[in-house]
Formats: structure tokens, sequence, C-alpha cells
């Protein structure tokens, strides 16, 4: 079993770089192509091609007869492949859409709902008996972040503490202690290591999502006695479809027609679910401007003073 999971990675990781290196030098324009940013290739190629088959039969009409997927290391690859018009479509968190946006010339098409929501917030998290009553109490000890890449539980909450002027830095380790007048961070890589490791004391505070405390949380005795919020973000969105700025307005169109209506059609239901189990896809509002401004703002911070 192990070998055959192992052959069955092996085999999805070579074809979307085949799929991928045929995207880079392509001109054929009947051939739409959809980018995410991955560690996991092989389980985003999964959750991405159903949807993509169902949108490719639908594009006809615009010229669309074929779809591929261009996995992409880090953001800042997705970037230039946006730039070079190498992909067409790309679903990404809000955090990585702003530096898409900003730098890769992309533009907001939808944002996705996601466990009934469209939008959510990050909580910093602590024990009960920790004596942690808000950020500024933060100054020497340390907090759990997810992941670099992570919106909700890095680039928000650590954006929030850089503009609470307190002074942050990397620790060389979760059991390392910060020196006193600075917050330390480390990463925790799982959204269940995070808040276990405040639980079990590993570090003081965790970031994590509102969706993370309903799910994690809240349903755990041990965990929801222990545990409590001592700040939150203002919300933000959950998850956005965008598109390179010179991709074929017809097909845009098109493109976002299908996506809007594909909640009311009974044929995308196992293709939505699988697409990180998106429930639908919605037009972006001035709210949803205002809130990617914020974003900006932050991821602004995060980079001039952590990266």
């Amino acid at each position: 079993m192990i070998v055959s999971g192992l052959h069955r990675w092996l085999g999805l990781f070579l074809l979307v770089l085949l799929l991928g290196s045929a995207a880079y030098g392509r001109e054929d324009q009947h051939v739409l192509v959809i980018g995410r940013v991955s560690d996991d290739p092989a389980a985003h190629y999964d959750r991405l091609k159903p949807l993509l088959d169902y949108v490719v039969e639908r594009l006809g009409d615009v010229g669309i007869r074929e779809g591929r997927i261009l996995m992409a290391r880090d953001g800042q690859a997705m970037i230039s492949y946006l730039r070079q018009g190498r992909v067409d479509w790309v679903t990404e968190t809000a955090g990585a859409s702003v530096a898409m946006i900003d730098r890769g010339g992309a533009e907001l098409l939808l944002k996705g709902w996601r466990g009934g929501r469209s939008q959510y917030q990050s909580l910093f998290v602590v024990r009960r008996d920790s004596g942690i009553e808000n950020l500024d109490a933060l100054r020497g000890h340390s907090v759990g972040f997810q992941h670099p890449m992570s919106t909700s539980a890095y680039l928000v909450p650590a954006g929030m503490l850089l503009e609470a002027q307190l002074d942050v830095a990397v620790l060389l380790s979760p059991l390392d202690r910060p020196s006193p007048d600075f917050v330390g961070y480390a990463f925790t890589g799982t959204e269940t290591n995070s808040v276990a490791w405040v639980h079990k004391r590993i570090v003081d505070a965790a970031a994590i999502s509102n969706q993370d405390w309903e799910t994690l949380i809240e349903p755990v005795p041990a965990y929801a006695a222990d545990l409590r919020i001592i700040d939150r973000s203002p919300d933000y969105p959950r998850a956005l479809e965008l598109v390179r700025g010179s991709l074929d307005p017809e097909i845009r169109r098109r493109l976002r027609e299908v996506l809007l209506a594909a909640a009311s059609d009974p044929a995308a239901a196992p293709a939505l679910s699988n697409y990180f189990r998106t429930e639908r896809f919605t037009l972006p509002d001035e709210e949803t401007l205002a809130q990617l401004a914020t974003l900006r703002r932050l991821a602004a911070r995060v980079r001039q003073s952590l990266e």
C-alpha cells in the first residue's frame, strides 16, 4: 500500500509538472490554465481538476477546449506566471491574493464561500491561567503561527502585533524564550498543532481563525475549558478567485458567469465540494475591497519587519 501510494503521488506530481511545462510556452488560446501555490501538488491537483473540468465544458462558446493545472512553489513564482501570461485563473487566500494583484497584475473575480461564510477572522488564543489579557501582555512571551503562507494564522496576526507597536522576532525553536521586550514566534505547521502547543504550554499563545476555534476547540471539552480569546482581527475574505489582467474579456465574463451559477447546478455540487469545500461564489463588493486594503497594509508591515 505504501509503495502504491508513493507511485500515485509521484505520478500526479510528474503530471502536474508536465501540465505546467506545457502551459509555460503556450500560445494555444483554447486552453484555460488554473493555478495554485502548493506544497502538496498531488492533493491540490485532485481538488482543482473536477471544477476545472466542469468549467471547461461550459466555456466552449468562448473558444475554450481544454483545461490545465499549473502549480507554483510559492507566491513569488505564481506572480511571475501571472505577469508572463502563463496562468489564467488562480484560487488563493486573501493575503496571497493581495500580492498577486499588486505585483502580478491579477484582478479580483469572485469570492468563495466555505463553511457557510465568505469571510473570517484571526484570533489570539491563550490558556485561561496564563495571566495574558491582551496583545501588549505578550511581551516576553511566545506565539505559535501556523505557516508563513497562512493569512489567518500568520500574515494578519503578525501584522496586528506590529501595528500594536510590539517588537516581534523569530525564535530558535518553539521552546526558546524571547527577550523580555519582544514577542517571539515559531511556526507550528498545522492549525491542530497551534491549538495543542498553546494548551500544552509549548507556546504562550497561538494565532488561529475563528473557524478553527469552532471546529478544533469548542467541541473538545479540555480545550474549551482551558483556552480563551484575548484579541481578534476585523473580518477579511475567506478565499478569492483571481484572473490575470490580460485575460480575454469574453473568457473572463463567461468564467464569472459559470462560477456564479455553479451553486444552483446539481451537476456542480461534487466539484464545488472538492474545491476546498466551496459552497458558492459571489461578487466582491465595497466591503471586500476595504478588507483587502487593510490586508495590504498589514502585509506591507510584515514584509518590512519580518521577511
